[in-house]
């Protein structure tokens, strides 16, 4: 009932409102009844909140069309997060998040959702700041954690890696100093043994 408990994307409450094929009740638009028909290349659709709209698409994203006797342009292109509209009264682009999206050309048509519960306007600007705000913070301090993380381990390496050295060498040095004194003394026994053999 009113999407209560149904998720987005994201894994947020989805916005409250009834969507049905015919009829559409929100809590910001009330109710609307509307019946869509495809006659050839024209879509025709009659809506009791806006009346009666005729289009037709002329490229990927873009349409024109007729809403009570007004000539339209709406296009519409999105990549990943990143969102461009044009119409005949300008154009806009928007950043979309876990919370709705911040428009940054047009700030008052940005949106902030919470709890289902979705608002517009200005207030949903200052909202979207201060969320990007502290997902920014979020995000630059998880990315330092990270990164400190990383040097540590990568600088615990090179110390193994010196300290394994260095113990070798000195390993290397004992066993030479620690042979030499019975090479000395092998050579002092055949000496010995030479000049008694004569």
């Amino acid at each position: 009932m009113f999407g209560w408990g149904k998720k987005d994307e994201h894994g947020q409450q989805t916005r409250l409102e009834h969507r049905g094929e015919h009829i559409r009740a929100s809590r910001t638009g009330g109710i609307a009844a509307r019946i869509q028909r495809q006659l050839g290349p024209i879509n025709a659709t009659l809506n009791t909140s806006r009346g009666l709209r005729l289009s037709t698409r002329i490229a990927k994203g873009a349409r024109i069309g007729f809403q009570n006797g007004r000539a339209q342009f709406i296009g519409r292109w999105r990549s990943g997060p990143l969102a461009f509209n044009m119409s005949k009264t300008g154009v806009s682009a928007s950043i979309k998040n876990q919370a709705g999206s911040f428009n940054v050309v047009k700030p008052r048509y940005s949106s902030f959702k919470f709890g289902g519960v979705q608002i517009r306007g200005k207030n949903a600007a200052t909202a979207q700041l201060i969320f990007m705000s502290i997902v920014l913070v979020w995000q630059g301090f998880v990315a330092t954690v990270q990164i400190t993380v990383w040097l540590l381990w990568f600088l615990s390496l090179v110390i193994i890696f010196l300290r394994d050295i260095v113990a070798g060498i000195f390993a290397s040095e004992d066993r030479l100093s620690s042979a030499d004194p019975v090479a000395t003394d092998a050579v002092d026994a055949n000496s010995q043994r030479r000049e008694g053999s004569k």
